[in-house]
């Protein structure tokens, strides 16, 4: 290469840097803070864009290595499985669920009365306890109360079956859903 082509090379990276570093930035310059009457800039709450962290210039031209890594399903804690998190949802679809705590895989139920039996009422807990799909990943309870003649409630015992047939629906629908999702990719 000649010496007469080595004083373009500065201004060839530079371009360059230039280049690269506008594609980078899709945000619009931000409009200017409204005023009051009396001059003051105005307080705007303005919540960020969520930013799209797998965004690299290697996926933008269809070139990537791996795919995705954002996960299918409901965003969960660590420790627990989106796939037991969304059976448990489909699976308790008949009674209302009053909290719930996706990061560490609580779900807890309304109090509710099976049908024919207003003296009765139960309240079911799952708690997912890992992200394998095995029956030692979840732990389902069962609450369960009668009321008395006098009115009030009182705790009453419950078939330890009703708790391991849950538990079994919540796993078998686990599974389907998670074929689903295999027949999805292939």
């Amino acid at each position: 290469m000649s010496a007469r082509y080595y004083p373009l090379l500065p201004a060839l990276a530079a371009s360059l840097s230039l280049l690269l570093g506008g594609c980078g930035s899709d945000r619009e310059a931000a409009p200017p803070a409204p005023t009051l009457p009396t001059g003051a800039p105005q307080a705007v709450s303005a919540q960020p864009d969520e930013i799209d962290t797998e965004s690299t210039i290697w996926t933008v031209l269809g070139m990537a290595k791996r795919p995705s890594q954002k996960a299918i399903g409901p965003q969960t804690g660590d420790q627990v499985s989106p796939i037991i998190w969304e059976a448990a949802h489909d699976t308790l679809n008949f009674v209302k669920i009053t909290s719930e705590d996706p990061l560490s895989g609580v779900m807890q139920t309304d109090w509710y009365s099976p049908p024919g039996k207003p003296n009765e009422r139960m309240r079911i807990g799952v708690f997912i306890l890992s992200r394998a799909l095995r029956s030692d990943s979840l732990s389902v309870s069962i609450e369960r109360q009668q009321r008395s003649p006098s009115g009030q409630w009182t705790s009453a015992p419950i078939a330890r079956d009703a708790v391991a047939e849950l538990e079994n629906a919540v796993l078998l629908r686990a599974r389907h859903i998670r074929a689903e999702r295999y027949r999805e990719k292939s």
